[in-house]
């Protein structure tokens, strides 16, 4: 396909699969800074937030490995329009939703629509761009993933200044329609010449078993971690994993290529992407909850309080390239890591009534950290996987990727609510029964339950109460970033572990012939010489 496409339009491929990726990689946090208007409209939990959040990501990723095999065998443009046109229908029933549940229920069928847009997006790009193009083809794809993670708040922020929080949903299907028209447009079929026999066994236990798995962990943020529908789900998640294992190294054409994981830079790069995304989308998630809750900040506000943040990995893309070749993916993602854990422990200082310059430092310290990793980690993971494995490899690297982001919620999620059910104990007293009980949930249930009962209080006593949940709350958020920092030096130990050192040739390019050895001198020219 290379050879039939111009440079013009192979850049302008770029572009479109780029913004493409960009949407349903901003749909990852967009919802974050809707989340308090979401709560007070929806009489919504924490654990209801978490699910409005983790439902996109849970089908997300369990759907990537099956858009990368349908892409194979049936078209890969084919299925990035049906992905996007699937992605943009759903969007707009999510946006209508009336209730928690019915916004759960279509955010999960968006994440099976942008499930393979990311995947696939890449393998098409792999396959039009020859071999010296191809490491600033992924930067910019890299980049774009990675910027999108940042400006969903941004953009969600913006359209909630003006609009209601199904405004940040809606947006999709614009995007999503002029994305499938550029692609349609554009982009030159492509498909694996030889997918070999079709893996259903595969596909169908790759789904239950990401499913699975997450939705257990999920459940342990919302319930006690020892009960049985929080270990059913995860021990079943894992038996699944271990069995799809078992099968796919079995299959001649398997849908998860496990043999891949046994590259060491392959398995490092995508260990340090997961690790970090971990930490990023945590760390977002807690901090959408602080700005707007605890310092009370209007959902645009604490929109545009993201935008250090998201300008900081703007920038900090168009420099990667150079960073890389000069000092190397190993030390450009090692010190990205760094600056995230670095910005995990600057938030982790915030209090009731920190300086919004403070918070701004830590944003810039998170932007620049992750723009520091996906692009120079991608380019090292894919540089080892065979041209005929592109498809298969980002698969897998996403996959674990997702579940990661997804973990990185529940997990988050779960820490927040464990802190703040202990520190705020009984000092809800003096509140109705009920309206108790729903300040014990979470400082947003507090709020909530103060404006409904507050009256029942004087005013000294709501403010006590209010007090009271701030403190618990802003507890909980501080052990919950030590732990986003943790996971980012974690990262920051595998890409110096794992990643390369210099910049290594891109995929598919020619392999330079060794320098020749220095001819050996005559014996003639010896005795001369002597």
């Amino acid at each position: 396909m290379n050879n039939e496409t111009s440079p013009g339009r192979r850049r302008a491929i770029l572009l479109v699969l780029a913004l493409s990726v960009l949407v349903v990689v901003m749909d990852m946090t967009i919802l974050n800074v809707a989340l308090s208007t979401i709560q007070r409209d929806f009489g919504a939990s924490t654990a209801d937030l978490q699910w409005s959040m983790d439902s996109y990501l849970i089908t997300f990723a369990a759907f990537i490995f099956t858009g990368g095999v349908l892409a194979d065998r049936f078209g890969r443009r084919r299925i990035v329009i049906a992905s996007l046109t699937l992605f943009g229908a759903a969007s707009l029933l999510a946006a209508l939703a009336g209730s928690i549940g019915a916004l759960v229920a279509w955010r999960a069928l968006m994440g099976i629509g942008a499930a393979a847009v990311p995947t696939v997006s890449l393998a098409i790009l792999m396959v039009l761009f020859p071999p010296a193009e191809r490491p600033k083809a992924i930067a910019a794809w890299a980049a774009s993933a990675g910027v999108g993670t940042m400006i969903g708040p941004i953009v969600g922020g913006l359209l909630l200044q003006q609009f209601y929080w199904g405004s940040v949903l809606l947006i999709n299907v614009p995007l999503s329609i002029a994305a499938v028209i550029a692609v349609a447009a554009l982009v030159p079929e492509s498909r694996n010449p030889n997918p070999g026999s079709f893996d259903p066994i595969g596909v169908l236990v790759s789904i239950a078993a990401v499913g699975t798995l997450v939705y257990g962990i999920v459940q342990g943020s919302e319930h006690s971690w020892l009960s049985f529908g929080t270990l059913g789900p995860i021990v079943g998640g894992l038996l699944l994993v271990g069995l799809l294992v078992v099968v796919e190294r079995r299959v001649s054409t398997p849908a998860l290529d496990v043999s891949l994981l046994k590259l060491g830079r392959y398995s490092s790069g995508t260990s340090a992407i997961a690790l970090a995304f971990f930490a990023l989308l945590g760390g977002i998630f807690v901090m959408s909850i602080y700005l707007q809750a605890v310092l009370g900040l209007s959902p645009a506000k604490a929109g545009l309080m993201m935008v250090p943040m998201g300008l900081a990995a703007f920038l900090i893309s168009f420099r990667l390239p150079k960073l890389a070749m000069k000092f190397g993916p190993r030390n450009v993602v090692a010190g990205g890591t760094t600056l995230m854990a670095v910005a995990m422990l600057i938030f982790a200082t915030l209090g009731t009534d920190s300086s919004l310059w403070l918070v701004a430092i830590g944003q810039v310290a998170l932007g620049l950290g992750w723009g520091c990793v996906m692009a120079p980690a991608t380019g090292a993971l894919m540089s080892v996987v065979p041209p005929v494995k592109m498809g298969a490899g980002q698969a897998v690297s996403n996959t674990v990727r997702q579940v990661a982001g997804a973990l990185g919620v529940a997990v988050i999620g779960s820490v927040v609510s464990a802190v703040y059910h202990s520190e705020i104990g009984d000092k809800a007293a003096g509140l109705p029964a009920n309206l108790a009980d729903k300040a014990r949930e979470s400082v947003g249930g507090a709020l909530e339950a103060l404006r409904a009962g507050g009256n029942a209080l004087g005013g000294g006593e709501a403010q006590r109460v209010k007090d009271a949940a701030f403190q618990a709350h802003v507890a909980g958020m501080h052990a919950a970033l030590l732990v986003c920092a943790g996971f980012a030096v974690l990262a920051c130990i595998v890409a110096l572990r794992g990643l390369p050192a210099a910049v290594p040739p891109p995929p598919g390019a020619p392999t330079p012939p060794p320098a020749p050895e220095p001819a050996k001198p005559t014996e003639s020219e010896g005795v001369a010489t002597a």
